[in-house]
C-alpha cells in the first residue's frame, strides 16, 4: 500500500501557481523524476517554474499555444528557456491525436488534468520525453472562461505515451495495470 498526499485547492487559477510548482518540485525530487512538462500560454508559469526549479537538475519542457485569442509567448523567454538547457515548443509544432470526447472526460475532473495529459502527449510526440518514462505534468484552469483562470493549479505524475497509443488498451487478461498512465495526482482544484 502506498499512502500519498493530494492537495485540493478551493478554487482553480493563477493564485495557485507557486504552490503547484513547489509541490511538483518536491514530488519530483522525492521520486527521482527528471522531467517536468509545463503548460504556459503567456510565459507567467514558465518564468515561475524557471525560478522554482533553478536549483535542481530537473529538465523542464514548456508547451505553449498561439492563436488569435492568445497574446503569444515572449520570444526572449523562449531563448532563455533554451539557453538554460530546457525545452520549448508550441502545441502546433507537432501533430497529435487527442479526441474531444477524451478531453471532455478529463475536464470533468478539472481543466488542468486535461491540459496535463495533452502537454505530455505533445512533449512525447516532439521527442523531448521517452515513452514509458514517468514525468510530472503541470497545467491549469486556463485564462478563457474562468474568473480566476491562468497560471497552474494541477499537477500529476503520468507515464509518457505517444498520442496514437493513448487510447489503445491492452486486452490480455492480467495486464490491466499497464493501462493506467496517470499514476498520481499531486494537486488539483476541488
Amino acid at each position: 500500500m502506498i499512502v500519498e498526499k493530494i492537495v485540493y485547492f478551493e478554487s482553480g487559477g493563477r493564485h495557485n501557481t507557486d504552490i503547484t510548482l513547489s509541490l511538483a518540485k518536491e514530488k519530483a525530487l522525492e521520486k527521482g523524476i527528471k522531467n517536468v512538462i509545463i503548460a504556459s500560454v503567456t510565459g507567467f508559469t514558465a518564468e515561475r517554474a524557471l525560478e522554482i526549479f533553478k536549483d535542481t537538475d530537473i529538465k523542464l519542457t514548456i508547451v505553449s499555444i498561439k492563436g488569435p485569442q492568445f497574446p503569444g509567448f515572449p520570444e526572449d523567454l523562449q531563448r532563455k528557456i533554451g539557453q538554460m538547457g530546457h525545452n520549448f515548443c508550441y502545441a502546433s509544432d507537432v501533430k497529435y491525436e487527442f479526441p474531444e470526447v477524451v478531453q471532455d472526460t478529463l475536464r470533468r475532473f478539472c481543466e488542468g488534468l486535461k491540459v496535463c495529459v495533452e502537454v505530455t502527449l505533445i512533449a512525447t510526440e516532439m521527442g523531448f520525453i521517452r515513452p514509458k518514462e514517468e514525468v510530472i505534468a503541470i497545467g491549469g484552469t486556463g485564462r478563457l472562461g474562468y474568473e480566476k483562470g491562468g497560471g497552474a493549479d494541477t499537477a500529476i505524475i503520468i507515464e509518457a505515451i505517444r498520442s496514437k497509443d493513448f487510447l489503445e488498451l491492452e486486452t490480455i487478461f492480467g495486464r490491466k495495470e499497464e493501462r493506467r498512465k496517470i499514476k498520481e495526482i499531486i494537486c488539483k482544484p476541488r
